[in-house]
């Protein structure tokens, strides 16, 4: 048996070596080049001291469009994970945005906490330990080491170390802070509240929340640092609601925009077309794959995205995403 096939590879490489047109023959076309590059890191990789909540950050960069040199930073919403995510991910990526999915401490604490508190400040200063790691509140424990600033800093030093080619140091401010106004910080409910906080404190080139609201249902008010001055002017402020949200009722949406001054009108990207007459709000009336809780996360999870025949998000939310990301 092995001398036969020691006898078939020999003919094979006489017939090649006697074929006439071997030296006309045109050399096999390059492989295309990949849409992305994608990398999942742990945030224990990263760093010491990280105390749970070590589920990998989704990394994507385009190997093939010229780099915007905006980073993008996407929060996932109350125990998600950035996996969960990958569609709006890669299209960010897609643009031409370095692409980050940020894990982060996003249990359910905030919520428990600040929901049917008496004091509207709950809501904000969980916010602020979540961000920063300072200590605001009793009943969340979110040290430096494990708060979003950190983690996302000692992601980039990681990134520009292992991928320098890929300028990771631009969004890096020394060893300890980012460049804030090189960034588009955005996430989902609870990601959300946290990348319009975020963007209160810092000034970030955008912010963009999805299916996201601070408000106290207890005392039917927005939570007070919703309509503190912030450092990010307002025109940087974007938001996308389904107007049948299962967990954030839109009325009480809408009174938050308002009070936080994002001009409309809403304009419901399912009928309308890009440029949504410029506005900040935008809506949908999308139909989830998935029914429960799907209108909450019908605008960004992978699993409950609408599809095409092909299998692809369907067009109206792809094209709500990049409105949202380059208006």
């Amino acid at each position: 048996m092995k001398y036969s096939i020691v006898l078939l590879l020999l003919f094979c490489i006489a017939c090649k070596k006697n074929n006439p047109n071997n030296g006309d023959t045109a050399p096999a076309p390059a492989p295309a080049p990949q849409l992305y590059s994608y990398t999942a890191i742990k945030p224990s990789t990263t760093t010491t001291g990280i105390t749970g909540y070590d589920n990998e950050h989704a990394v994507y960069y385009d190997t093939r469009v010229t780099s915007k040199n905006k980073l993008v930073v996407y929060l996932p919403g109350t125990s998600a994970t950035p996996s969960g995510y990958t569609e709006l991910l890669k299209a960010s990526a897609a643009m031409g945005y370095h692409t980050l999915g940020l894990m982060y401490p996003n249990g359910s604490e905030l919520y428990s906490l600040a929901l049917f508190s008496t004091d509207l400040t709950v809501m904000g200063r969980c916010r602020q330990e979540a961000f920063d790691g300072t200590d605001q509140i009793a009943g969340l424990t979110i040290d430096n080491a494990n708060c979003i600033k950190t983690r996302l800093v000692k992601l980039l030093t990681y990134l520009n170390t292992s991928y320098p080619l890929q300028n990771w140091a631009q969004y890096l401010n020394g060893t300890t802070d980012v460049q804030w106004s090189k960034v588009i910080i955005a996430g989902h409910s609870q990601g959300g509240g946290h990348a319009f906080y975020i963007a209160k404190k810092v000034g970030v080139y955008r912010t963009i929340a999805f299916a996201s609201i601070d408000y106290n249902t207890n005392l039917n008010q927005n939570a007070s640092w919703v309509t503190q001055p912030g450092v990010t002017p307002i025109t940087s402020y974007y938001s996308i609601n389904h107007t049948a949200d299962e967990v954030f009722a839109y009325a009480n949406v809408q009174i938050q925009l308002a009070a936080m001054g994002l001009t409309g009108p809403a304009i419901n990207t399912e009928t309308a077309t890009t440029p949504y007459s410029n506005s900040r709000t935008l809506t949908t009336t999308a139909i989830p794959a998935i029914t429960a809780f799907g209108n909450h996360s019908v605008t960004c999870i992978d699993s409950y995205l609408p599809r095409d025949a092909s299998n692809n998000p369907k067009a109206t939310l792809v094209k709500a995403w990049e409105y949202l990301l380059e208006k």
